[in-house]
């Protein structure tokens, strides 16, 4: 019979060094009762924290692999991004600003000129990009002679590739392409192609491949599972720095290029908040257009980064609940964020055959007419038979806080600067009602503002003497209550502070 003071207990609860280090010493002590030393001379003990080392280590990485597989701990954006796609929700893209450019002919110009689609217009240097901003026109114009003037519409990216090819387009149209060179096609299954540059513009990319009679445009899947061997598909993988990575299928999931043929891309890059930029912006052109000026700039709009990683997690089970179908309220507001760009929405109804759709996009921009006809139209698919589905932009109701003649009081410890303490003060209120941190119908306490000035370090007590919507009367305070299509935004923050150094 085994003695039962040498079989081994093993604590699973043992997950670190420390943890490693008093269980291999407790079994140590019943397998090897004569050998008593712990001194970290000692060859055992030496041998014994190597191994708490290396199981440490192995714990670490253990825990790492099993948080990326669940949505509420995945660190990585690919993992995330995995998650949400089994979830049936996309996240949405960066997103490029969009606006119109007017341009003149020199009064010295006595014909017409045309300028083309895809000429590139600058802004001036932006030292935090260590370039211009660079739009492009989406369509071609003529500018009428002797210093008339023409618009245009224009957004934010830049075209990629330097060659062009003849395309026949889905209308029966020639048209010419720019395309990108990614590689000949070995006729191998599973072909993975790299896209030069990032970050790819939604809906941009296009994939050809050509042959000897000609180019052929294959068609875009958002998986190659659901594809026959004979489709002429390709589906994307977009990884942790952005880049994103074209593959073709096997003749099981997907047709294979034939070996030799070329693999081109048609794509632009760009997209992000700093492409929303106030009127007149844009200086210049960055191709020369000979007696042609830029004149004036709209504002450019509609520029967002990417879906952060927070919101993916809070949107993509709304849609995995939903089922693909609309029963309850909350199901037509979770629907809605099926659309790219569409980062909020809310949903109202006062009877059972209507509802009112409210959205709104990233960093509560107001989403595009063509966004908010994709919402109704995706939307009403779903909807119980016979309700009636409108979709509205949600209303950004701005919250003021403190007045010029009575401003939020700030008391700084004496150990603490008072201007990097305001400014710290100022920032906590700032990020209470920061596009990520609220939602529509949202109430904010007033003790939830007070519980974020005292958090300030430097702090040793705050008085808000005014807090109130900027549509009510500007005196006293009290809780902000917004209805289920405002979303509640900083307004005027006025502010004062004493004490301090």
């Amino acid at each position: 019979m085994a003695d039962s003071t040498l079989t081994a207990q093993i604590d699973y609860t043992a997950r670190d060094f420390t943890g490693y280090r008093d269980a291999l010493f407790q079994h140590a002590s019943r397998v090897f009762p004569e050998w008593t030393s712990r001194s970290a001379a000692d060859f055992g003990v030496v041998l014994v924290e190597m191994l708490s080392y290396l199981g440490d280590i192995s714990s670490f990485y253990q825990d790492r692999v099993a948080d990326e597989a669940f949505l509420s701990t995945a660190t990585q954006r690919s993992s995330v991004l995995a998650i949400a796609s089994t979830l049936g929700y996309t996240p949405y893209a960066a997103l490029a600003a969009i606006g119109s450019v007017t341009f003149q002919t020199l009064v010295t110009q006595t014909v017409p000129v045309t300028v083309p689609a895809g000429i590139k217009i600058i802004t001036d240097f932006n030292y935090d990009l260590d370039r211009p901003v660079i739009y492009e026109t989406d369509s071609s114009i003529t500018v009428p002679a002797s210093g008339g003037t023409a618009s245009v519409t224009c957004t934010e990216g830049l075209t990629q590739g330097t060659r062009e090819i003849q395309l026949v387009e889905s209308s029966g149209q020639l048209g010419t392409l720019t395309v990108e060179d990614l590689g000949i096609s070995t006729g191998e299954a599973g072909q993975l192609f790299v896209l030069s540059a990032s970050p790819l513009l939604a809906d941009t990319l296009r994939v050809v491949v050509e042959a000897a009679d000609g180019a052929t445009e294959w068609q875009y899947v958002t998986s190659l599972a659901n594809a026959s061997g004979a489709d002429q598909v390709y589906a994307t993988d977009v990884d942790d720095a952005g880049v994103v990575t074209v593959q073709f299928g096997d003749t099981v999931h997907g047709a294979i290029p034939a070996t030799g043929l070329s693999i081109a891309a048609a794509y632009r890059v760009g997209g992000g908040a700093y492409g929303n930029i106030p009127a007149n912006s844009i200086r210049d052109l960055a191709t020369t257009v000979v007696g042609v000026t830029v004149a004036a700039s709209s504002a450019m709009t509609g520029g967002a980064d990417q879906e952060p990683i927070g919101l993916i997690r809070a949107n993509a089970p709304r849609m995995y609940r939903t089922r693909d179908r609309a029963v309850a309220r909350r199901d037509y507001a979770d629907l809605a964020l099926a659309i790219p760009g569409i980062a909020k929405a809310s949903a109202v109804s006062q009877s059972a055959t209507s509802v009112a759709l409210y959205v709104m996009g990233p960093s509560n921009n107001a989403p595009s007419q063509i966004q908010r006809d994709q919402v109704t139209a995706y939307v009403r698919d779903r909807a119980v038979a016979g309700t009636q589905v409108l979709v509205y932009t949600g209303t950004l109701v701005p919250v003021n806080f403190g007045t010029a003649s009575a401003p939020l009081l700030i008391g700084v410890n004496s150990r603490h600067r008072r201007a990097e303490t305001l400014l710290a003060c100022r920032q906590a209120v700032q990020n209470l009602l920061a596009p990520d941190s609220t939602d529509f119908g949202k109430r904010l306490p007033l003790s939830a503002v007070y519980g974020a000035l005292v958090a300030v370090p430097g702090v040793d007590y705050a008085q808000i003497t005014m807090m109130a919507r900027a549509d009510l009367a500007q005196t006293g305070t009290a809780d902000i209550v917004c209805r289920p299509w405002e979303i509640p935004v900083v307004g005027t923050l006025s502010a004062n502070a004493v004490g301090g150094i």
